[in-house]
C-alpha cells in the first residue's frame, strides 16, 4: 500500500499527457466542470452562494475531502473582484465506492461544491461583477484521469432581493439535502474515545430524527486515522444508545486531538442516507480527561454553585435572603430550618426544570445553551416585572404579606418569613443566577450536556446543591445567625437600600430588553413599568385595613387591572420587537460570527480572540472593560491578533454549537485560536485581568506583520 501511494503522484503525472486520448476514446471529457449561482443577482454587502458543479460520465467518479486509499480532493482556487471574500468550500456527504483492496471516497453522476461568497457593502448598483474559479479535479473509472477548467460567472447587482435562479434551484436543493448535519441537532448525547485499536462513538439519537437505524459508517476528513477496509460494528443498547466500533489504521500512530468526519446513517426500508457533521476533541472525552472522572464533574458542579452565591447576577436576592435569616434570630430551630429546606427545595425544582427543558430541547435538535430563558424578550419582560415591584415593596410603597421575599410583616409574626416566601425566593435566586456561569461552573455544564439524560441531570443537581448549601448551613447551625447584625431599625434602611439593588438590576434587564428588541418597544415597556408603579401606588394607599372593605376592594381591582393591561401591551412590544430587530439586522447585512470566517482568519496566517458574550451576561460587561482597554488593543496590535465578538443575547445556533465544541454550554468564554490551524484553541479564564489575557496573548508566535480588527 505505501509503495502504491509513493507511485500515485507519478502516474497520475504520466496519465495528463494522455488525457486528451482518453477523453476522444469515451467523445466526451469524463468530467464536466461549470460555476452556477443560487440567485440571479447580488445585493451589496449581502453573502451569495455559488456552486462548482461537475457532471461525470457514467462509471466515473470524482473525490471528496478525504479522497481515502487514493486520489486527491476537487480543488477550487478563487479569482474574485476586489473587495469580495470565499468561504470555505462545503462539502455533501461522499459515496464509499471500493476496486480490489482499494476504498475511496466521492461523487459518481453530478455533484456541486458549494461557496459563500461575501461582497462588500460598497458596490455599485447596476454593474455586472465576474467571479471566476480555477477548478483541478481527478476522475477515475478503470483508469484516472486528472482534469481541470478555469470557469467564470457574470452577476448584475441590483438594489432589490435577489430572486432564485430557476434553472439551478432544483441541483442546490438537491445538494443542500445531503449537506451533514449538525451533532447537536441530530443527538442528545454523543461521546467519542480510543481504545487501544479502535476509536468508539458513541451516541444518543434525538427524538423524530431518525427512524429504525440499520447501518452506521464514519468517514473521517483526514486519512491514516481509520483502516477503511475493516468493517466498523455497531450495538445498540437497551437505552436507546448506540455504539459504533471503528479500527484504527495504525494503533501505534498517535491521534490527532481534533476528529473531523462524517457519520452516515441508513435507516431500515430507504436508500437515502443521513449525514451528521462530526467535530469532537478526543481530549475532551478520552479516559486521560479531566472531566472524564463523573465525580470530579460532580464536585466541580457542586463548587461552581457555591460560588454563584456571590455572583453579581444573584446578589441582590441573596441579600434579601440574610436578611431573612436576621429576622428568623429568634425564632424556633425547626421554623429556621423549614425555610432553609423550603428554599434549597425552591433553588432544586427550578434547576431541574430549567436543565430538563434545556434537555428536552436538545432532544428534539434544538440549538440551547445554559441561560437560554435570557435569550427570550418576553422572559426577560417578565423578571424586569418581578424585579421591579419587588423593589417598589422594598422602598415601602407596597406591602404583600404573602410575596416572594416578605419583609413587611411584624418580626414576631410567623408569616414574616413564610414557606412560600423561601420557596419563591430559591426560584428566583436561581432564574436570575443562570446568565453567570462562574468558575469551576462552565465546564461543568459543558460536560454535562455531552452526557446521557441521568448524569446530567444529576450534575445541575449537584450545581442546585451547590448554591443551595450555605443556607441549608445556616438553617441547621442556627447559633452562627447570631453572628449576624441583630434586628432593630438599621433593617428599614437596609430594605430600602436593597430597593436601589433592585432597581439596578431591572436597569440591567431593560438594556438587555432594548439589545432584544429596539428603541420603539423599549419605550413601549418603560410606559408599562410607569402605569404599574401607579397601579403599585393604588394599592399600596388604598388596601391597607385602615379603609373600608369595599374600598379595599376596588383598589385592589383597578391595581390588578393596570398590571394585567399594562404587562399584556408590554409582552406584545417584546415579541413584535424581537420580529423587527432580527429583520433589520437582516436587511442592514450586520456582520455575524461565524467559525468559518474564524477559519479563514487563521489560513490567512492570523490568530482570532473570540470574546462569546451576552448582555445578560454582568460577567461579561465588566471584562469588556479589560478587553476594551488601550493596554490590551496595544497587545493585540503586538501580536497581530485579529478581535472577533461572537454576541449570544439572542439566539443563535452557529454560537451555541461553537461553544458545545469547546466543552461550554454557556457564557462568557474566551478563546484564543492561534494561526497554525493544527493548534487547538486556547480557553482563558472566565474572569480576565489584563495580567492573564497578556500571558495567554505570550503564548503565540509573533507573526511578521500585525493586524487589529476592532
Amino acid at each position: 500500500m505505501k509503495i502504491f501511494r509513493f507511485m500515485l503522484p507519478l502516474c497520475l503525472l504520466c496519465a495528463t499527457a494522455f488525457t486528451p486520448l482518453v477523453a476522444s476514446e469515451g467523445g466526451e471529457a469524463p468530467v464536466k466542470a461549470e460555476l452556477v449561482a443560487k440567485s440571479q443577482s447580488i445585493q451589496p454587502g449581502q453573502p451569495f452562494m455559488v456552486g462548482i458543479k461537475l457532471d461525470m460520465q457514467p462509471g466515473w467518479d470524482t473525490y471528496w475531502l478525504n479522497p481515502g486509499d487514493s486520489g486527491f480532493p476537487t480543488q477550487v482556487n478563487w479569482e474574485l473582484p476586489a473587495g469580495f471574500t470565499a468561504g470555505p468550500l462545503v462539502w455533501p456527504y461522499p459515496e464509499r465506492f471500493s476496486s480490489e483492496s482499494l476504498v475511496g471516497f466521492g461523487y459518481t453522476d453530478t455533484t456541486l461544491l458549494l461557496t459563500e461568497i461575501t461582497p462588500p457593502q460598497k458596490l455599485e448598483v447596476g454593474s455586472d461583477v465576474e467571479i471566476k474559479a480555477n477548478v483541478t479535479w481527478l476522475a477515475c473509472n478503470e483508469s484516472c484521469v486528472p482534469g481541470d477548467a478555469d470557469l467564470s460567472l457574470g452577476l448584475p447587482v441590483t438594489q432589490s432581493a435577489p430572486q432564485i435562479n430557476q434553472l439551478y434551484a432544483r441541483d442546490f436543493a438537491d445538494i443542500e439535502a445531503l449537506l451533514p448535519k449538525a451533532a447537536a441537532q441530530a443527538f442528545s448525547f454523543f461521546d467519542i474515545e480510543t481504545i487501544k485499536e479502535e476509536i468508539v462513538l458513541h451516541f444518543k439519537p434525538a427524538m423524530d430524527v431518525f427512524h429504525e437505524i440499520e447501518e452506521l459508517l464514519f468517514i473521517p476528513e483526514e486519512g491514516q486515522i481509520v483502516d477503511y477496509n475493516a468493517p466498523q460494528k455497531v450495538h445498540k443498547g437497551e437505552n436507546g444508545e448506540f455504539v459504533l466500533n471503528i479500527k484504527r489504521a495504525d494503533a501505534a500512530q498517535a491521534m490527532p486531538d481534533q476528529i473531523k468526519g462524517v457519520l452516515l446513517v441508513s435507516e431500515k426500508g430507504t436508500t437515502v442516507k443521513k449525514a451528521i457533521q462530526i467535530d469532537t476533541s478526543l481530549g475532551a472525552t478520552s479516559g486521560s480527561s479531566f472531566y472524564a472522572n463523573i465525580w470530579i464533574a460532580l464536585a466541580c458542579a457542586f463548587l461552581g454553585g457555591l460560588i454563584l452565591n456571590v455572583m453579581p447576577c444573584v446578589l441582590p436576592v441573596i441579600a434579601l435572603k440574610i436578611f431573612g435569616f436576621v429576622k428568623m434570630a429568634n425564632q424556633k430551630r425547626s421554623v429556621v430550618i423549614k425555610h432553609g429546606v423550603v428554599f434549597s427545595i425552591g433553588v432544586l425544582l427550578s434547576f431541574w426544570v430549567l436543565s430538563g427543558a434545556l434537555l428536552l430541547m436538545r432532544a428534539y435538535g434544538q440549538g440551547v445553551g445554559w441561560g437560554f430563558q435570557l435569550q427570550e424578550p418576553l422572559f426577560v419582560a417578565v423578571m424586569t416585572i418581578i424585579i421591579f415591584l419587588l423593589g417598589l415593596s422594598l422602598f415601602g410603597l407596597f406591602e404583600f404579606g404573602t410575596s416572594m421575599i416578605a419583609l413587611g410583616s411584624k418580626a414576631e409574626s410567623k408569616s414574616s418569613s413564610p414557606l412560600m416566601s423561601s420557596f419563591l425566593s430559591g426560584i428566583l435566586a436561581t432564574l436570575v443566577a443562570t446568565p453567570c456561569t462562574g468558575p469551576m461552573l462552565g465546564p461543568a455544564v459543558g460536560f454535562a450536556m455531552t452526557l446521557s439524560t441521568v448524569k446530567a441531570l444529576g450534575i445541575f443537581t449537584f450545581v442546585g446543591l451547590g448554591m443551595a448549601s450555605p443556607y441549608l448551613f445556616f438553617s441547621c447551625f442556627p447559633k452562627f445567625v447570631r453572628f449576624l447584625p441583630k434586628p432593630g431599625a438599621w433593617m428599614v434602611v437596609f430594605k430600602q437600600l436593597m430597593g436601589f439593588v433592585m432597581m439596578i438590576t431591572a436597569l440591567w434587564l431593560l438594556w438587555v430588553f432594548a439589545a432584544q428588541t429596539g428603541m420603539i418597544a423599549l419605550f413601549i415597556f418603560l410606559a408599562a413599568l410607569i402605569v404599574m408603579a401607579v397601579a403599585a401606588w393604588i394599592y399600596g394607599r388604598w388596601s391597607t385595613l385602615v379603609h373600608k372593605k369595599s374600598t379595599r376592594r376596588i383598589a385592589t381591582t383597578v391595581a390588578v387591572l393596570m398590571i394585567a393591561f399594562s404587562g399584556y401591551f408590554s409582552l406584545k412590544a417584546a415579541k413584535q420587537g424581537q420580529a423587527l430587530a432580527a429583520l433589520e439586522q437582516q436587511q442592514e447585512g450586520r456582520h455575524v460570527y461565524s467559525p468559518e470566517a474564524i477559519e479563514q482568519l487563521r489560513k490567512e496566517g492570523k490568530a482570532v480572540f473570540v470574546d462569546f458574550t451576552a448582555k445578560w451576561c454582568l460577567i461579561c460587561q465588566a471584562n469588556k472593560i479589560v478587553l476594551h482597554s488601550s493596554e490590551i488593543r496595544r497587545a493585540f496590535e503586538e501580536r497581530g491578533v485579529v478581535f472577533v465578538e461572537a454576541d449570544w443575547t439572542n439566539k443563535d445556533r452557529v454560537i451555541t454549537e461553537e461553544l458545545q465544541k469547546l466543552g461550554r454550554s454557556g457564557v462568557p468564554v474566551y478563546a484564543l485560536y492561534p494561526a497554525d490551524q493544527n493548534e487547538r484553541p486556547m480557553i482563558l479564564p472566565q474572569t480576565l485581568t489584563s495580567k492573564v489575557v497578556k500571558e495567554y496573548l505570550g503564548k503565540l508566535e509573533v507573526p511578521t506583520t500585525t493586524v487589529y480588527v476592532d
